[in-house]
């Protein structure tokens, strides 16, 4: 039996660096920053409380597959057990989701620091923030299309384990497709994690400026 991994939705958060607040545009692109990082908790929440329960899961898994054909009750109490965390993973994901749009929903109060700000080099430079943030936002949608899928294979699996007609090597052919949607969802989270470090970085780069600018 080839190995499969549950997988994991664990990646990087927005930072909130500290700066010495002195202009408006500084205090007011603070504040915002402040209350997307905010709005993010939710997603942050649910990414520590997927982790344990796609923790646990393996292991059920792995227990699972241990098990012979003649243990059909332990096999099917196992199984029952995976299809409540998986069902549990999915109502995280959709707080997580929820979270992230009302965070990129709240990315609209830089327009009015754009609007503001005299300098064009700021006004560049906080664009392109909010427009790299945008971006970040639309990776996790990756990320989240792709989990989904996921775990749409990982139902059929646990199916698949309960039915005492399933072949071995129908299961092991499902497996690939599983471990496959898997490393898909990883290079997600990799794309994720990469825009995330570019909005912590390019945000110390917009504080300087502004620290430039004083």
């Amino acid at each position: 039996m080839k190995k499969i991994v549950i997988g994991t939705v664990l990646s990087t958060s927005l930072l909130l660096s500290a700066c010495s607040i002195g202009t408006s545009v500084e205090q007011q692109l603070s504040d915002s920053l402040t209350k997307i990082y905010e709005e993010e908790q939710g997603y942050r929440d649910a990414q520590a409380k997927l982790a344990e329960l796609e923790k646990k899961e393996q292991l059920t898994f792995n227990q699972t597959m241990e098990l012979t054909q003649e243990q059909k009750e332990k096999v099917g109490a196992k199984v029952e057990e995976m299809k409540l965390s998986l069902t549990e993973r999915l109502t995280l994901l959709k707080e997580e989701n929820d979270s992230i749009k009302s965070a990129q929903e709240s990315l609209s109060s830089l327009d009015k620091i754009v609007e503001e700000a005299k300098e064009d080099q700021i006004k560049s430079s906080v664009s392109e923030l909010q427009a790299t943030m945008d971006a970040r936002y639309e990776a996790h949608d990756v990320v989240s299309d792709e989990y989904q899928k996921l775990t749409d294979l990982q139902s059929d699996l646990y199916e698949m384990l309960a039915n005492e007609e399933t072949q071995q090597e129908e299961l092991q052919e499902h497996v690939t497709k599983v471990n496959v949607q898997n490393e898909l969802v990883q290079s997600a989270i990799n794309a994720f994690n990469d825009a995330t470090k570019k909005i912590n970085e390019q945000k110390e780069s917009v504080y300087d400026s502004l620290q430039e600018e004083k």
